[in-house]
């Protein structure tokens, strides 16, 4: 809807639209916004024509933002045919493009202007949108009378594709009398609808000196196809650059989509080809460092095709770009142990990106010299290529970096930045799968324990609190004897990670061990003991959490509550679930977090306990309420909702709308006289966003 401006409004927008200040501008063409129509859409096509791209862009979204789409289309149309103004046609263009399918009709209308600048503009914005029903007209303008637009409308139709484009571009390559630039445009468009072109198809195109490259990028489509193979073969070997790239992404992509005995046989075939010209490897290595983006990834899949072993370090520095390492990696792994020996060789002429991508690298091959390097690069001056060295470590499950692995946890655990957290958690990661039994009895895991159980006296706490982790996380009931040692430590944290460490032990094994922790002095040593206890498998343990929900620290009474409610509200065993509800009952009249925590516990565990939380909804915790509400909305039945229609006309405003989102979701058609009574005083404008969507969900509601 526009609003009327009086004449002074239109001069006050119109001056400003005529400031040397490009912000004044630009505000202007918002204020156009609400003009009417007929004023609006043509001052902001004119304003298509500014001199400054902030203005510009302003212009584009506002004209494309207006409601009326033929208006609008016909006036951007009609701006194509400026040409004393490149920059208001292309801003044109690109508006078309946005205001997306509405525009399609008008702009194939605008296909039969006899302004072939314009025609092909308007193919331009076709080719944007890329709608299906522009197809039937852009396959008859591939026979346009200006060369421009059939080389547009080819471009197009790559976008636009169908199931007869490929065939009518294939044609007009082969038109030996069409202009190369239209030829050349079917080309690209092949190739980006990914058409399967055969050798034999593109005849004597093949030989053409500027064509003939684009030409041979069709046939990395066309599969089984020996006379392509044998054509893409003899074009590695051209003293053109880009027809032995384009023959390189082609020879890819055939060997990609080949049969397993068909692709063994044009892998041999391209490695005899580089044997043959060792340049092909030389000059592709040399374009590596400097190609662009596309062709480096294909100069790195070639070179892992070739299985050249020069190339390792080359591929290992281009893996620097992260849209190139896992292909980069993936090559380097196929090169195997050749590519760890080359890389070693020339370890020390690395940066410390290329090292530590080295030590990746490590990680998935299985040589017996990307072993030792990685364990040298423990010792390596860069902590990323420390940290990648241990994960590589553990990866590979290396029994000789224990004990370096060891001596690193110590060295790290000292320092407390950034870099040392990390490498921390990498060496605690690596003497982990180190000490999981792999299967069986497992000496290389007896021997990681032993090992960190060695390093406990005298050890730093962080030291400490690193191999409590490493207990915990392998979860080995054999382990219960260190565990106990660990829960005597002098330090919270450390028994707290002792805690955490029984939680994963066998069933049974923490039972005395446990019980230690129940009276620690430090509140986050009983919180873990807490959570330990409600993830035990033993129904007798529901005694110890029901005292430890007693504790004098509220954070310990929420985390026994959380656990015993999540474990046992539910059970089947008579005694537990009376204890449980009884916790319940003490913890919804407990601190703030005490109670919060029995709610988000009960919404947890679901079921009719749920309506338990009923209880809180007149507290004046507004977070309680609201926990209460989605938690009773959630699980009670159509009865056990009754409580929240009082909290429509509640004091809180997020509370109003929590309690009437939660009657919508529900359907509780009954709910709707109270909703709009509210919604006559209701002021806030957020809670009435909510109420109309409310009562538009509730109609036809069931409750």
């Amino acid at each position: 809807m526009s609003l009327e401006f009086s004449e002074r409004d239109r001069e006050s927008v119109d001056r400003d639209l005529r400031d040397a200040d490009e912000e004044v501008r630009r505000l202007a063409v918002e204020r156009l916004e609400v003009f009417p129509a007929d004023q609006g859409i043509a001052r902001l096509v004119d304003c298509l024509a500014d001199p400054s791209w902030r203005v510009r862009k302003a212009a584009v979204g506002r004209v494309v933002a207006r409601p009326e789409s033929d208006q609008v289309t016909r006036a951007l149309i009609a701006a194509l045919a400026d040409g004393d103004n490149p920059g208001r046609r292309n801003a044109a263009v690109e508006a078309l493009v946005q205001c997306g399918v509405r525009s399609v009709a008008s702009l194939l209308e605008a296909t039969h202007s006899p302004d072939e600048d314009v025609r092909k503009l308007v193919v331009d914005a076709l080719a944007g949108i890329g709608h299906a029903g522009s197809r039937e007209r852009l396959l008859e303008m591939l026979a346009d009378p200006d060369a421009n637009v059939r080389a547009s409308s080819a471009d197009a139709l790559g976008v636009v594709g169908g199931p007869d484009v490929p065939r009518a571009l294939l044609a007009v390559v082969t038109t030996g009398g069409e202009d190369q630039l239209v030829r050349f445009s079917a080309i690209r468009a092949l190739v980006a609808l990914d058409a399967p072109v055969r050798a034999d198809e593109l005849g004597s195109i093949l030989d053409d000196s500027v064509l003939g490259p684009a030409a041979l990028a069709l046939m990395g489509s066309a599969g089984d196809d020996d006379r392509a193979v044998e054509v893409l073969l003899k074009a590695l070997g051209s003293a053109s650059r880009s027809s032995r790239e384009a023959a390189m992404r082609s020879l890819v992509g055939i060997v990609a989509r080949a049969e397993p005995e068909f692709e063994s046989e044009i892998v041999g075939g391209i490695r005899g080809t580089a044997q043959s010209h060792p340049k092909i490897v030389e000059n592709a290595l040399d374009h590596l460092e400097v190609a662009d983006l596309p062709t480096r990834l294909v100069l790195i899949q070639f070179l892992g095709l070739v299985g050249a072993e020069a190339a390792a370090v080359p591929v290992l520095v281009a893996g620097r770009d992260e849209a190139l390492w896992q292909v980069a990696l993936e090559t380097l792994v196929a090169l195997g142990e050749p590519a760890e020996a080359i890389i070693d060789a020339n370890w020390s002429e690395l940066d410390a990106a290329s090292r530590r991508d080295g030590c990746v690298l490590f990680g998935r091959t299985r040589g017996a010299r990307g072993a030792s390097r990685l364990l040298a690069a423990l010792d390596d001056p860069s902590a990323e290529t420390r940290t990648a060295a241990a994960r590589s470590i553990g990866q590979r499950r290396l029994e000789a970096g224990l004990a370096p692995l060891i001596q690193r946890l110590i060295e790290t655990a000292r320092d407390d930045d950034f870099e040392s957290e990390e490498e921390l958690a990498a060496v605690v990661e690596a003497l982990t799968s180190l000490a999981r039994p792999a299967a069986g009895d497992d000496p290389i895991s007896q021997q990681a324990i032993e090992g960190l159980s060695s390093s406990l006296e005298g050890a730093s706490e962080e030291v400490r609190l690193a191999i409590a982790t490493v207990i915990g996380q392998i979860g080995r009931p054999q382990d219960c004897e260190t565990v106990a040692f660990l829960l005597r430590d002098p330090s919270a944290r450390v028994r707290r990670a002792a805690v955490e460490a029984l939680a994963q032990l066998e069933p049974g094994a923490e039972t005395e061990a446990l019980r230690l922790a129940l009276a620690d002095e430090s509140a986050l040593v009983r919180i873990a003991a807490a959570r330990a206890l409600g993830a035990s498998r033993r129904d007798s343990v529901v005694d110890d959490l029901a005292q430890l929900a007693l504790d004098e620290d509220s954070q310990v009474r929420a985390a026994a509550v959380s656990s015993i409610v999540r474990r046992f509200v539910c059970s089947d065993d008579a005694h537990c679930r009376g204890v449980a509800l009884g916790v319940i009952d003490s913890a919804l009249e407990d601190e703030a977090p005490v109670a919060l925590s029995a709610i988000e516990a009960l919404s947890a565990a679901g079921g009719p306990e749920s309506a338990r939380a009923e209880g809180v909804l007149a507290r004046p915790e507004i977070e309680l309420v609201r926990e209460a509400i989605r938690c009773i909305a959630a699980h009670a039945d159509p009865s056990g909702l009754e409580p929240l229609l009082a909290l429509i006309a509640h004091r809180d405003w997020s509370v109003r709308a929590e309690a009437i989102q939660a009657l919508a979701e529900r359907r509780v058609v009954r709910a709707v006289p109270s909703i709009l009574r509210r919604l006559e005083t209701e002021q806030d404008d957020f809670v009435r966003e909510i109420t109309l969507a409310a009562l538009k969900r509730l109609e036809g509601g069931v409750a």
